[in-house]
């Protein structure tokens, strides 16, 4: 239905969110983080994960807990990753075989985010 008021909706700058932890994972700090279907953090390739977040903002162990007995701290933004690219790639979909290991190649893999850019220093992902 169109507006016929003022609207107000709760706001964010929407780079960080927190997660409940599936229980029995681990995640590291700065480690790539899916979410399964009932918005549970998992690593990047985990057979749960329905789609990928950001990167973990510190290491959270719940491998002795229950589902979502601890949270983990998820930022999104734009980071230097291990993923060997030229400027050609730049724009292309970088997707995350495991919480580490960045690829060009889709296959049956989950989209983390697209380059963002090539420097002296790397590659540059910018999360989706």
């Amino acid at each position: 239905m169109a507006a016929t008021t003022d609207l107000s909706y709760p706001q964010r700058n929407g780079d960080a969110y927190s997660f409940g932890v599936l229980g029995g994972v681990k995640l590291f700090g700065r480690a790539v983080v899916g979410i399964t279907a009932t918005k549970l953090a998992v690593p990047a390739g985990h057979v749960s994960a329905v789609r990928l977040m950001g990167l973990a903002e510190e290491r959270v162990d719940n491998t002795s807990g229950a589902d979502g007995d601890v949270k983990v701290h998820v930022k999104k933004g734009t980071f230097l990753i291990p993923l060997s690219a030229t400027p050609t790639n730049i724009g292309a979909a970088v997707y995350a075989s495991d919480d580490n290991t960045f690829t060009l190649t889709a296959g049956a893999l989950l989209q983390i985010g697209t380059v963002d850019a090539v420097t002296a220093e790397g590659t540059w992902l910018k999360t989706l």
